[in-house]
């Protein structure tokens, strides 16, 4: 009895080709897109490219960046009075940081100020972090390699001393010594760095943090998955028999889909509504920093028409396309956690190796989340986002035009009498 309902079930889940999607393929497609997404381990500040400002007649930043090149990071390096250039340069994308070193070449070590680090608003943490460990390594390194230098004294030949002042000279060079360590203990204690981040329009802007990233990831993420309601609708209109009647009423297609697609638009709209003022003000209740949305509103709200679309668009093709609600659970919501794996969504990109991370620029998620972090961390109002807005629509329409053609054809061929 019990073989016989073993084999009835295997038997019936053998047919089940959705459900062995589920088991077998999803699974196995996300397990290769997140192992290859996470296996970067090339150090991150290889290759980077940085400029190097401080005073001319400084050998300590020639000795600096002889080091930061050595381990492969392009160093520029630029006097004092071309520190404006230098931003202008930082602004335009050619640098991923600046080091400014405001030290005069002659400063003592006790006055020593920290390194001024000017960077982009989305630059890569881990990279961030890479850098400035290799930066204070090596600085550090060279800055006291020159203050040992610069304070070495002839040898003294305790011998050579009579003996009744030989104790007076220990105890000279003693302290000596212990007041040269000690101001070497103050400046290792003391912070290397000062970090400024610099939006596109050269404003100084608030330090990035994760809920930048969360929000806006999760937010687009909850948009597209406004595909399985519509799915649902779609497959009880045809298993209802209503397609009939909606051919019957002789409404064109794309007023069908217009009434269809409304509904979710305006539901669309209020997720984005919510999830922002979540952000807001519910994080912070749990100890977590505020998503606070720099510069006016309606750049958002562009860019909430713009997701909502592209997620519409994908939700309708895939509903025209499932045969069955359980068929479009598979096409469609594998298709989401696989743009969504992809497009730095569960994983930031700037973690995967280089070949993913040109790849997530395929995701419509990619777009989306990239066009919200312009906004949040670069202030960059409709003209910087104005290419995501673009790429957006365009797959928007492409998945518009193909889903009422096909429904079209649906509403010639399957009604039923």
């Amino acid at each position: 009895m019990i073989l016989a309902s073993l084999i009835k079930e295997l038997k019936l889940l053998g047919h089940d080709l959705h459900g062995l999607a589920v088991l077998f393929v999803l699974p196995v497609a996300f397990m290769l897109i997140m192992s290859v997404a996470l296996s970067r381990d090339a150090d991150p500040h290889i290759n980077s490219h940085i400029v190097l400002v401080g005073a001319a007649d400084n050998g300590l930043n020639a000795d600096f960046a002889a080091a930061l090149r050595e381990v492969q990071i392009a160093v520029d390096t630029l006097p004092e009075s071309d520190l404006t250039q230098a931003q202008a340069a930082l602004r335009q994308g050619r640098y991923q940081m600046l080091v400014h070193n405001p030290n005069a070449a002659a400063a003592a070590l006790a006055d020593e100020q920290p390194l001024q680090l000017q960077l982009p608003p989305d630059t890569e943490p881990s990279w961030l972090l890479a850098m400035k460990g290799v930066l204070r390594q090596h600085y550090t390194a060279t800055r006291l390699n020159a203050y040992f230098a610069a304070a070495k004294a002839e040898p003294v030949h305790v011998d050579a001393v009579p003996a009744p002042l030989r104790k007076t000279v220990n105890n000279a060079v003693a302290e000596a010594t212990r007041s040269r360590f000690d101001v070497v203990g103050d400046y290792l204690a003391r912070p290397v760095f000062a970090e400024t981040y610099i939006s596109r329009a050269g404003e100084a802007v608030e330090k990035p943090n994760s809920v930048q990233h969360s929000v806006p990831a999760w937010l687009v993420f909850g948009m597209f998955f406004i595909m399985i309601p519509l799915s649902n609708v779609m497959a009880l209109e045809r298993q209802t028999n209503t397609i009939t009647r909606l051919r019957l009423a002789r409404a064109p297609a794309t007023t069908l889909v217009a009434a269809k697609l409304l509904p979710y638009f305006l539901i669309n709209q209020l997720q984005f509504v919510v999830m922002l003022l979540l952000g807001r003000y519910l994080l912070p209740l749990l100890g977590v920093p505020p998503l606070l949305l720099n510069g006016p509103l309606w750049p958002y709200a562009l860019l909430a028409v713009a997701v909502s679309l592209a997620a519409l668009g994908y939700a309708l093709l895939v509903s025209v396309l499932a045969k069955s609600t359980e068929h479009a659970v598979v096409l469609g919501g594998g298709g989401i956690i696989i743009m969504a794996a992809l497009g730095g969504i569960m994983v930031p990109a700037y973690v995967m190796p280089e070949a993913m991370q040109a790849l997530a620029r395929l995701s419509p998620m990619a777009w989306g989340l990239d066009a919200f972090q312009q906004l949040l961390l670069n202030r960059a109002g409709v003209g910087g986002i104005a290419a995501y807005l673009q790429l957006l629509l365009l797959f928007a329409a492409a998945c518009l035009l193909l889903a009422v053609w096909l429904y079209r054809r649906q509403l010639a061929t399957q009604v039923r009498f």
